[in-house]
């Protein structure tokens, strides 16, 4: 599929999934996440939802008085501002990391002056932390905190797009297709929109294609669509039928096994009839004679 052609595809998959779900919010630079909270944002949505991320980044709000606190606790206490996530305990140790990372750099707590540096620089910064190992908190933040144009792909998103026909070998190549074929404009509605296909009806096992708003459009859909059904009677497993050939071997191996009935002898295994009675002479008619 070609550049051009999947920025056609992509189009009609963002028109129609637009008409199943709800308009998302205008991502303008005024809602912006500082670069701090974009990297705890993108730790928390990998694989979940955005739901979920932003009631963890509410709930670290709520429960701790300052980043440094959480810095400073243990990871059980993290975790428990991550009810609800997979792997909390994994995500609550990437976070204390980062911020640890953070305050022995920086004695402090911000990164905002990235913001107005180039891209690129800010980029060269920021790799050096260990959070940005992950691909997706890279997107993240390069979406949510720099203003620049990324999509991050985690696994949800990525089985969809697969089952799209848009894949590559890594991630990193697949959301550079994407960054390609998707306007910067549309980019995180974009995003918004696939993870609901993904967490819908497009879901990890045995997909809902029938009620799916791309099932005209979708390869792995049409796909489906065609496979020739088993003729089954509803609710009960198809027997397997022998080959022919065995099936002629089971009959005469029967048949050797199985000795002649003698003849005007009632076959083995067969209830002999019950004979008939002789038929009586018929009654005479008429009045009996007088003696």
């Amino acid at each position: 599929m070609a550049t051009q052609s999947k920025a056609k595809f992509l189009t009609d998959v963002y028109t129609l999934l637009k008409r199943r779900y709800k308009p998302k919010a205008d991502r303008s630079s005024a809602a912006r996440l500082s670069v701090l909270k974009a990297v705890v944002y993108g730790i928390c949505h990998e694989a979940t939802t955005r739901e979920q991320a932003n009631q963890a980044l509410s709930r670290f709000h709520d429960e701790f008085f300052d980043w440094n606190e959480i810095r400073v606790s243990s990871l059980e206490e993290i975790q428990e501002s991550l009810a609800g996530i997979p792997e909390p305990a994994e995500r609550a140790r990437r976070i204390r990391r980062f911020l640890r990372q953070l305050y022995n750099r920086t004695y402090g707590f911000t990164l905002d002056a990235l913001t107005k540096k180039p891209l690129k620089e800010a980029l060269k910064v920021l790799q050096t932390y260990d959070a940005f190992q992950s691909d997706y908190v890279t997107a993240t933040v390069i979406q949510q905190a720099l203003g620049g144009h990324a999509i991050p792909i985690d696994k949800d998103t990525r089985r969809a797009l697969e089952r799209l026909g848009i894949s590559e070998p890594t991630v990193a190549e697949l959301r550079a297709v994407l960054e390609r074929a998707v306007p910067k404009n549309r980019g995180g509605e974009f995003l918004d929109l696939l993870e609901d296909l993904a967490n819908d009806t497009c879901v990890e096992g045995e997909p809902e294609c029938h009620r799916c708003e791309l099932r005209k459009i979708c390869p792995f859909a049409l796909a489906r669509k065609h496979e020739p059904a088993e003729s089954t009677t509803p609710g009960r497993a198809a027997k397997p039928r022998a080959p022919r050939e065995k099936d002629q071997a089971l009959r005469a191996k029967d048949a050797e096994a199985t000795p002649p009935s003698p003849a005007g002898h009632p076959k083995k295994n067969t209830p002999a009839r019950a004979a008939r009675p002789a038929p009586q002479p018929p009654k005479p008619r008429g009045k009996p004679e007088a003696k």
